[in-house]
């Protein structure tokens, strides 16, 4: 079947967007105009069209980020990795005996993005997080990212946002394999530790999400042991499935 020639230029426009919203976090109507040489209604027509479709999602009224889709593609691409479906059980467990939400995360070039949700429902409050989230520079899960971006599976895209972290926490987040936040102001608290490859390389972070009041502080909690030893369980089931 032959494919027309507009279609192609359609495909082909889109990856411009797409490798310009890689380039810069996100895309306006005059960048997009600009990048595809085109007027501003046409260029308007293919940003809402990658809306419609969740290649695109609005950060604000005038700017729009990666959307869901790309987000499950991703998640999709790294399961071949087998991390996602080795994950679940051990999220489960986890989430069981903290009673709290775990989640896995990924790195999209910019930030992490929350890949699988393991959401605890014994308690009256509890931290609800959708699968698709972007993270924030102030999140354990982007300093643990950040310190072990020498040793990552993925490439760390220029223009990235910094992480709000020190080089010294930076440190002690490789040394100890902990990372712990607390949002005073959302009264959430974060504990979160790096998941390897069998070569070594970071390919995703494991955290407990919860009311801050129930999420210990200490790098040496049981939240923080509950968290080294599944990824420790993950990684060695990456090498042996029924490990």
């Amino acid at each position: 079947m032959e494919i027309a020639s507009g279609d192609l230029q359609v495909v082909a426009r889109v990856v411009q967007l797409l490798r310009l919203l890689a380039a810069h976090d996100t895309i306006d109507l005059v960048s997009a105009a600009e990048e595809l040489g085109v007027g501003k209604s046409t260029a308007h027509r293919y940003l809402a069209s990658m809306e419609n479709h969740g290649l695109l999602q609005r950060r604000d009224r005038n700017r729009y980020e990666f959307g869901v889709l790309l987000a499950e593609l991703g998640t999709m691409a790294l399961s071949r990795l087998g991390v996602i479906d080795l994950a679940g059980p051990v999220m489960e467990e986890i989430s069981v005996s903290m009673r709290h939400t775990v989640v896995l995360s990924v790195w999209n070039g910019h930030s992490p993005v929350v890949a699988q949700v393991r959401e605890d429902t014994s308690r009256t409050a509890h931290v609800s997080i959708a699968v698709g989230s972007f993270l924030g520079p102030d999140a354990a899960q982007t300093v643990v990212f950040w310190a072990y971006r020498d040793r990552s599976y993925y490439r760390f895209r220029e223009g990235a946002p910094p992480v709000n972290a020190t080089e010294a926490e930076l440190e002690e987040a490789r040394r100890t394999g902990i990372v712990v936040r607390v949002s005073r102001a959302n009264g959430v608290s974060a504990v979160a530790t790096p998941v390897l490859d069998p070569a070594g390389r970071l390919i995703a972070t494991l955290a407990v999400v919860g009311i801050a009041q129930f999420v210990p502080e200490e790098i040496d909690s049981p939240v923080a042991h509950a968290l080294l030893e599944g990824a420790e369980r993950i990684s060695r089931r990456m090498v042996s499935p029924t490990d």
